[in-house]
């Protein structure tokens, strides 16, 4: 007489059990790729699911919609832009910067742009993301972005103003001038994230620190 065998029993898989903040950023992560990946329009919540191997539930624990989720994302590009740049060191009594050689003057000018340039590309993925999809989603969307703006333009007046007190620029209404060179820095930027091309930093700062410095007038004009 023959005994059954017990039938095998397959292990049960465990789940796993996150902390609530890295499950959240968890979420944001595989958010990130699957937008970069599909786009934000075409995809969905579902997708998000999937490739993070949670259910829905746990999505809606921490964001109402896809909505919620790239504003999220958002909100965190702009914290990291934020943090950057207030831990940059400010710019210091420099005795004698007026008679500086040229030279000098320059790289530290393209030295300082691209510290601001560096923090808004600190996450160049979301950047790109929401300048090809997130822009006109809501307001507060579009406050995100002024937001950032703001950041840099904050940034770029502060050193100007100790610039012109150092003697190295001549004097003129700080903001308005920040806003003008941002203006062109950032035609230079949106162009190529809008066209998908690469963004080529250095020469982008070395364009914005020659005009701001010299303009477009010949050497030979100039004298």
């Amino acid at each position: 007489m023959s005994v059954p065998r017990p039938k095998s029993r397959q292990p049960r898989r465990q789940r796993t059990y996150l902390r609530a903040d890295v499950r959240r950023a968890q979420i944001l992560d595989v958010a990130k790729r699957v937008f970069v990946r599909r786009g934000y329009h075409v995809a969905n919540v579902a997708d998000i699911c999937k490739e993070a191997r949670i259910g829905r539930g746990t999505l809606y624990q921490y964001f109402d919609n896809k909505q919620a989720v790239m504003l999220a994302l958002m909100e965190e590009l702009a914290t990291r832009v934020a943090s950057v740049l207030d831990a940059r060191p400010p710019i210091g009594p420099l005795p004698g910067a007026s008679k500086a050689p040229v030279e000098m003057i320059v790289g530290f000018c393209r030295k300082r742009l691209r510290e601001v340039l560096d923090a808004v590309f600190v996450d160049e993925a979301t950047l790109r993301l929401i300048l090809r999809d997130a822009r006109g989603l809501d307001g507060t969307v579009d406050e995100v972005i002024a937001t950032i703006d703001r950041l840099m333009l904050r940034a770029m007046e502060r050193d100007i103003k100790i610039a012109q007190e150092l003697r190295l620029l001549r004097k003129g209404n700080p903001r308005l001038i920040a806003r003008y060179l941002l203006g062109g820095v950032e035609k230079m930027v949106l162009t190529a994230l809008a066209n998908d091309e690469p963004v080529d930093l250095d020469s982008i700062v070395e364009v914005a620190v020659e005009l701001e410095l010299f303009g477009i007038l010949t050497e030979e004009v100039r004298r």
